[in-house]
């Protein structure tokens, strides 16, 4: 398992470090989903005490990225077709209104800044450019959340995307996308520099539809595959009632 960089021992506090540090190996699903995680092990592994790896953990609890088993101690939250759903379903509620704000009435020299995050891609097979394009394009989203002036809609989006980088992650490494994905950013771009609302919103809805779309193929391509995060990742639909 990577330990932290030492410049990472540096910054803030041990728990807040380890706390970080552990996240990481999550969304990058170095820990996969469903993976046991025991506190002696990851203390070890990453070089943190004792102390700050068990309040890192609690923090991951209370985040939802890490589960408690009774009597089996703790392991990174597994992923559900129920979870995926209700996470593309909150994004369908938040991110359409906030590029439709962001057209109305985001400063101009705010959207224009979006430029070079707009063509932000990413390299087929290298799992650091992926890191890069996932912190990229969460920026890019929450960035134009941030220009409607709505803090709090901005914060909410923001952990919203934090909490699915690990699927996102997921599916970049299924097929190549990046020209795709680079091309639904610039006329996202586009549509907001044109002040058309309207077409902000439609852009929007398609992109995170093509999104769940390249999320779930990666999850039914990663259970196929077999391997330790395929235990993770349950897709039985056992919410019918909900998904008429």
């Amino acid at each position: 398992m990577t330990a932290p960089p030492d410049n990472a021992r540096q910054r803030g506090s041990a728990t807040e470090n380890a706390y970080e540090h552990i996240k990481h190996l999550i969304l990058t699903s170095e820990l996969a989903p469903g993976e046991e995680l025991r506190e002696v092990a990851l203390t070890e592994s990453t070089g943190f005490g004792r102390s700050p790896v068990r309040e890192a953990l609690r923090r991951l609890v209370q985040e939802g990225f890490v589960e408690v088993r009774p009597r089996q101690g703790y392991r990174v939250s597994v992923v559900t077709l129920a979870s995926v759903q209700d996470l593309f379903e909150m994004r369908l509620v938040l991110e359409p209104v906030a590029v439709e704000f962001a057209a109305q009435r985001a400063p101009k020299e705010e959207l224009e800044a979006l430029h070079a995050l707009a063509h932000k891609t990413y390299v087929h097979g290298d799992t650091r450019s992926y890191e890069q394009f996932l912190q990229d394009n969460r920026e890019f989203h929450v960035r134009i959340a941030k220009a409607t002036g709505n803090e709090r809609l901005a914060r909410a989006l923001q952990g919203l995307l934090e909490e699915m980088q690990r699927l996102f992650f997921i599916s970049l490494g299924n097929r190549d996308r990046a020209s795709e994905m680079v091309h639904e950013h610039h006329d996202l771009h586009d549509a907001l520099l044109a002040r058309d609302a309207a077409r902000a919103r439609e852009i929007v809805v398609e992109q995170i539809e093509a999104s769940r779309a390249r999320v779930l193929e990666g999850l039914i391509e990663g259970t196929n595959r077999g391997g330790r995060a395929a235990t993770g990742i349950v897709l039985a639909d056992t919410t019918s009632h909900r998904r008429k």
